[in-house]
């Protein structure tokens, strides 16, 4: 049974259960114990990205713990998880990395790790895989070795989505006139522009009239983008931000009055939002790239709902993030045993389970999707799925999975999305 046990190590706070012997893994024989895999956590737990971070955690650990107790560890071997909460301080972050590194972890787990620009160069130099959300065009398409894999596309694939999908529906709905349609991009780093140049693409392509807004990170006032929106006319608006921006968002749409079919990233369907917008979230559609705890038809989801009653009788409810970390963990096991196939325990590290990890190739979790990482190719789940908000506080589907299109090879880097 896994034990997350909190040792301070200033100026970090780690949750962990530490292990004295990792570095002196030994072959078991049929008289002594198997062994232990260490996996790594590097996560916001307490700090500003929390709800999100952690609830992904939840997951993570929680399918640890499955594979411990229901299916005695991996190849007989259990596994033990160190976690460390880095609270998106700098100061934390790379002591964090280092203590992972020193525990000889083979795999780390960090959400938002394209946020976190330190943590992808440590994984680089250190080659240890780092698994987390979505990532840049460099990252998610190498040209060469790289150690990172995300979960699914980042910001211009769910719009390519969000088009797709809009043109659809005006299609059923027999309008003639294009439909006009707002872009709001958030505005950090180069994602602005990667978003202003996708919603152009893809919008532009298919001669509609839209208009592109940008939103910081954490909004005090969105009043001047609503207006915009509002004066443009927009019938759709599709929010490339996280749930805080959208939040503003939805609460300004409604003091304007101006209700456009709303859509957007996964933060939109987050409970964050409905705890803050209530029944004004009704009607939206975020992008998942997951399954809900609703879901109880899907495997993965009526897995999930009897560990949690045995484990957690008093739990009702389980957030996105958590399905979206319980089945990411299903699928590095399955890297994990595929590597101990190839290599003797002894010789599992971070290089053997790279290689083992991008030889995923559209394996399903039991969600009804799969996931692939090709060495060229680290989306994860290529694609994604819209639901949409009920006036009951619940996330229904409205589209199957679907899968986007592929992008041309020239697309595939950082450097054609910021040209000109």
């Amino acid at each position: 049974m896994l034990r997350v046990v909190s040792i301070i190590i200033s100026p970090l706070i780690i949750v962990a259960t530490v292990f004295a012997a990792c570095a002196n893994k030994k072959v078991p024989t049929a008289d002594t114990p198997k062994g232990e895999i260490f996996i790594g956590v590097l996560d916001d737990l307490t700090g500003p990205m929390s709800p999100q971070c952690s609830g992904r955690v939840d997951g993570i650990l929680d399918a640890i713990r499955y594979i411990n107790e229901k299916r005695d560890g991996i190849e007989g071997y259990q596994l033990k998880a160190v976690v460390i909460d880095h609270k998106m301080d700098a100061s934390r972050i790379t002591p964090g990395w280092d203590r992972l590194n020193a525990e000889k972890v083979p795999v780390v787990f960090s959400t938002l790790a394209m946020m976190v620009p330190v943590i992808v160069s440590m994984s680089d130099r250190d080659h240890i895989p780092i698994v987390t959300g979505a990532g840049d065009m460099d990252l998610l398409f190498p040209k060469e070795q790289s150690y990172y894999f995300a979960d699914a596309p980042q910001l211009m694939g769910v719009i390519q989505s969000a088009c797709m999908s809009i043109e659809k529906e005006w299609a059923r709905m027999g309008k003639k006139d294009p439909p006009k349609v707002v872009f709001d991009v958030i505005s950090i780093g180069n994602l602005a522009k990667m978003g202003e140049k996708a919603a152009t693409m893809y919008a532009g392509s298919r001669g509609w009239e839209y208009l592109i807004t940008r939103t910081p990170f954490a909004p005090a006032d969105v009043t001047t983008q609503v207006l915009q929106a509002k004066e443009f006319g927009g019938n759709y608006l599709h929010l490339s931000s996280i749930d805080a921006s959208m939040i503003a968002w939805m609460k300004e749409l409604d003091r304007q009055n101006f209700h456009p079919v709303v859509s957007g990233l996964s933060g939109l369907g987050s409970d964050e939002m409905w705890d803050a917008v209530g029944e004004l979230a009704a009607g939206a559609r975020p992008n998942q790239r997951s399954v809900q705890w609703t879901e109880t038809d899907v495997p993965m989801v009526r897995l999930m709902h009897e560990l949690n009653a045995e484990w957690y009788p008093d739990k009702t409810w389980r957030p996105t993030h958590y399905c979206r970390g319980f089945a990411l963990f299903l699928i590095v096991e399955e890297a994990i045993q595929r590597a101990l196939q190839n290599v003797d325990y002894e010789n599992l590290n971070s290089e053997t389970l790279a290689k083992a990890m991008v030889t995923i190739s559209d394996f399903d979790p039991g969600i009804g999707v799969g996931y692939t990482w090709a060495p060229t190719d680290r989306q994860g789940l290529r694609g994604g799925r819209w639901y949409e908000w009920t006036g009951e506080g619940k996330q229904v589907p409205i589209t199957d999975w679907e899968i986007f299109d592929p992008l041309p090879a020239e697309q595939k880097t950082n450097a054609w999305w910021l040209q000109d």
